[in-house]
C-alpha cells in the first residue's frame, strides 16, 4: 500500500534529533501512532509493524536526541525526554496521538502521559519493568566496566564478539527456545546486529547505566486514559509480573501476554504484535485472541495518586 513519507530535522534543547513520519494515503481511521522504541532505536526501526499500522493511520518513529552530545548533558534524564516528546508533537501540529512505549520507552511514554494528557489518546506499554531485573542490571554492571580497545585487532574483535553475546542471550530468553520458536532466529540477528553496528552495544549500556538501582516509574500512579500493557509471555528482561506491576498503577488498564514470545515479541510473532496494536487503537475487543493470554483489568491504580 503507498504512503507518505516524511523525515524532518529537529532540534531540542540545543541537540539535533530526527523524525520520520509514514502516512497512509488513505483518510486514518484513528490517531496517529507515536513509538517510542528501545535505546538505539532510529527513524527506521520499525519496519514490520509500520507496514500494517501504515494502513490504517500514521505512523511516527522519532530517533531520541543523543543527549550525550547535548551542549549540557549532565541532568538529562527521562524528564528531559518528556518534554522532547512534547517537543515534537507541537512540531508536527498534532494534538493528540496513540503513544507506544517499547522497552525503555515505556517509562519515557508513561511520563509523558502524565505530564501531557491532553496529547494522549491511548497509551500502550510494551516491556514494562518498575526497576531494571536482575538478569540485565548484571549485563550493564558488567559491560559498563569493560575495557577500552586493547589496539589488538583479533582481541578486539573477540571481545565485541563476546560482548553482542551476552547482549542478544539476555534480550532473548534461550532458557525457553523451544516455547519460543522464532528465539534462535532473533538471536542470531540481535548478535549480528551488535556486531556489525560500531558502538552500539556501548551506547546501548550507557543508556542503561543509570537506570540501575532506580525506580523506573513516579510514585502517584496514571489515571484518565485507555492503556494497554504487555509483553511475550516468556519474557525475562522485563517478565510478566513486572509488566502487571506497572499495569496496577495505571487505573482502568488493562494487561496480557502474547503467547510464544519474550521480550522481543514485535521480531518473533510481528503480525500478532502489530495486530493488538491496531485492535487497542481502534478500541477493539481484546478477549478470546488465540496469541494471547486472556487479559486482566484494573478498574483502580494500586498507588495513591
Amino acid at each position: 500500500m503507498a504512503t507518505d513519507e516524511k523525515i524532518l530535522s529537529l532540534t531540542w534543547q540545543g541537540v539535533p534529533y530526527l523524525c520520520r513520519t509514514v502516512a497512509p494515503q488513505q483518510t486514518p481511521t484513528t490517531e496517529p501512532v507515536l513509538v517510542l522504541g528501545w535505546a538505539m532505536q532510529d527513524v527506521r526501526g520499525w519496519p514490520r509493524l509500520e507496514r500494517r499500522v501504515t494502513e490504517h493511520t500514521t505512523m511516527i518513529i522519532p530517533q531520541l536526541p543523543c543527549l550525550d552530545d547535548a551542549p549540557d548533558s549532565t541532568d538529562h534524564g527521562f524528564d528531559t525526554f518528556v518534554e522532547g516528546v512534547r517537543h515534537t508533537l507541537d512540531q508536527l501540529g498534532l494534538p493528540c496521538v496513540n503513544l507506544l512505549g517499547v522497552s525503555y520507552g515505556a517509562p519515557i511514554a508513561y511520563r509523558v502521559a502524565r505530564a501531557h494528557p491532553g496529547r494522549i489518546a491511548r497509551l500502550l506499554l510494551a516491556g514494562a519493568t518498575p526497576s531494571l531485573g536482575p538478569a540485565m542490571a548484571s549485563l550493564v554492571r558488567d559491560l559498563a566496566t569493560r575495557p577500552g580497545p586493547t589496539g589488538d585487532l583479533a582481541l578486539d574483535r573477540a571481545a565485541d564478539d563476546m560482548c553482542a553475546r551476552r547482549m542478544a542471550d539476555v534480550l532473548v530468553n534461550t532458557d525457553r527456545a523451544d516455547q519460543v520458536p522464532m528465539a534462535p532466529a532473533v538471536r542470531r540477528m540481535l548478535h549480528r546486529y551488535f556486531v556489525e553496528q560500531a558502538g552500539a552495544a556501548s551506547r546501548y549500556i550507557a543508556y542503561h547505566r543509570p537506570l540501575l538501582d532506580q525506580d523506573l516509574y513516579p510514585p502517584g500512579g496514571l489515571h484518565g486514559l485507555p492503556a494497554l500493557v504487555f509483553t511475550g509471555e516468556h519474557d525475562n528482561v522485563s517478565t510478566p509480573d513486572q509488566n502487571r506491576a506497572v499495569a496496577a498503577t495505571i487505573s482502568g488498564s488493562t494487561c496480557l501476554m502474547i503467547k510464544n514470545a519474550d521480550h522481543m515479541a514485535h521480531l518473533e510473532r510481528e503480525a500478532e504484535y502489530a495486530d493488538l496494536v491496531i485492535r487497542f487503537i481502534h478500541d477493539l475487543p481484546l478477549n478470546g485472541l488465540s496469541y494471547c493470554t486472556p487479559p486482566l483489568a484494573y478498574a483502580e491504580a494500586t498507588v495513591p495518586a
